[in-house]
């Protein structure tokens, strides 16, 4: 197999990094695959401290062999988790054509990295197909659902994958974003696995925001492309303690999950959207009937503004 390189996200957890790094390195893929972690610049000079000590800590595994190799790029400035994000996946698809990506609190299955590697391979020539997620919340999946994965309109930012040409035209400055105002479709497929998508990619072209993975997830439903999901989880986030960006405690209980049940060799199978997982999925992500209602009248209202303009 051609293992794709994986590009590793840091800032100032130096203990996080150290959990992310140690069960990703447990994986038997690992030996066979380049790893780039890119470490973000301090925000001032009382955080220059934080930032030190990972940068210390990835420079001793550095002298390890548990990857082929092991690339640190540090950034001199602080360049902030989404403009991080978007240069270094961008550097490393475009020389090696695919990535797995992590953030510095994604602990992982030891069976990570062969799961994203298969899909990759598996789902590399499937124009329907955009991204592979490593994380999926536990969800009440109905028993007559057998499927080792699922395929859904909702891009993952917790352990994921994708390809060069998937991500290369990506419209990170939304100047296609009049599409979602003239096509209501386009809003109701991205807010399909939950109501929050639009207004949170609403409030990204008002400056009120800085997510790379909502803008990402807006090009893949502009695309009509979707994203494949294990039925079991090959990711644990250990970074909901309100220590990280766009970290809340509240979030800990909600997306915990059970990484022993990750399976190994998982049967996968063509694209294909199953209506009932879909259902289920967007009550997850949806905070409640209420939310949902608050939602879809200010979806409403932003429309009825926006048309106008274009």
């Amino acid at each position: 197999m051609n293992y794709a390189p994986i590009v590793m996200f840091v800032y100032n957890r130096a203990d996080h990094f150290k959990q992310t790094y140690e069960a990703l390195a447990k994986c038997e893929e690992a030996q066979y695959s380049d790893l780039f972690i890119y470490s973000d610049g301090a925000k001032s000079a009382d955080g220059e401290k934080k930032v030190s000590e990972v940068r210390n800590a990835v420079r001793i595994v550095q002298k390890e062999n548990a990857f082929q190799t092991i690339t640190l790029i540090e950034s001199p400035v602080n360049l902030g988790l989404a403009a991080s994000v978007i240069k270094g996946v961008t550097e490393v698809i475009r020389k090696y054509g695919k990535a797995i990506v992590v953030e510095d609190d994604c602990v992982t299955s030891p069976y990570f990295l062969k799961f994203m590697n298969r899909c990759l391979d598996y789902y590399e020539t499937d124009e329907q197909i955009g991204s592979i997620a490593g994380f999926s919340p536990v969800l009440p999946l109905p028993a007559s659902f057998k499927e080792d994965v699922f395929c859904a309109y909702r891009s993952c930012s917790w352990g994921w994958a994708t390809w060069k040409n998937r991500w290369e035209d990506v419209d990170w400055e939304l100047n296609h974003m009049d599409d979602f105002y003239k096509i209501p479709r386009l809003i109701r497929k991205l807010n399909s696995n939950g109501s929050d998508r639009f207004l949170r990619l609403y409030r990204q072209t008002k400056g009120n925001g800085s997510s790379w993975s909502v803008r990402f997830g807006a090009h893949l439903v502009r695309k009509n492309q979707l994203t494949v999901y294990p039925k079991h989880s090959y990711i644990q986030n250990i970074g909901c303690d309100e220590s990280g960006v766009h970290s809340k405690s509240e979030d800990a209980v909600k997306m915990r999950v059970d990484l022993s049940k990750a399976i190994e060799n998982p049967q996968l199978n063509a694209a294909k959207v199953y209506h009932e997982v879909q259902k289920i999925m967007k009550k997850h992500y949806s905070s409640g009937v209420w939310s949902e209602c608050k939602r879809f009248i200010a979806t409403v209202f932003i429309l009825l503004k926006e048309r106008v303009k274009v």
